[in-house]
């Protein structure tokens, strides 16, 4: 991985750069990167360093297309591998032809109500303009905290898939998977669930 990629401070390293590539090759591009002061082993503000903390992206032909998407929107974060374990945030739409779009990404270190405040009030500030949204997610302390500070009227409601699987999960039933997937087929397409 190393002799392909680099290694993981060298990519760091080439973030303003990939920045720069960004809005240069790809007009509309809109990154809000978060840096903080460096504290060296010691403790010692290291003056002229500063670390990664957290980055928000999306793309313009991401933001053109949304307001041509359901009123729906599914947020998610995933854990990011390897020597810096961040939290990928990302919010999906989807078209009237069921076509999932990728809206925004972000990159914190944790999910919490900051992180989540960070994704939200960017996604609000360069991609949704409509208050009439309904944010589809696993419903976890930190976003609904998040949505509830903002003071924008997003509604917010369960995701049916993370509903089923922690069902599952919690309880081991197999009856119980196969009632929650007959259930959510007979939803309305973006709720409709399998396995």
């Amino acid at each position: 991985m190393e002799q392909l990629y680099g290694d993981f401070d060298a990519s760091y390293n080439e973030l303003q750069g990939w920045i720069a590539a960004m809005r240069e090759y790809v007009p509309g591009t809109v990154i809000e990167l978060q840096i903080r002061p460096y504290y060296g082993p010691d403790d010692q503000l290291q003056l002229g360093k500063q670390i990664f903390h957290r980055m928000f992206w999306t793309f313009d032909p991401c933001v053109r297309a949304f307001p041509h998407c359901k009123p729906f929107v599914q947020v998610d974060g995933t854990w990011l591998y390897g020597k810096y374990t961040q939290i990928l945030l990302i919010a999906v739409a989807q078209d009237g032809n069921r076509n999932v779009l990728p809206i925004a990404f972000a990159i914190v270190d944790k999910e919490n109500m900051e992180s989540w405040e960070f994704f939200l009030t960017n996604l609000r500030r360069y991609v949704i303009s409509n208050d009439n949204i309904c944010i589809i997610s696993d419903r976890g302390k930190g976003l609904i905290a998040a949505i509830r500070r903002s003071g924008v009227p997003w509604r917010s409601v369960y995701c049916i898939r993370h509903i089923a699987a922690n069902s599952i999960r919690d309880y081991k039933n197999a009856d119980w998977k196969r009632q929650f997937v007959k259930i959510g087929k007979r939803l309305p397409y973006p709720f409709n669930i399998s396995f």
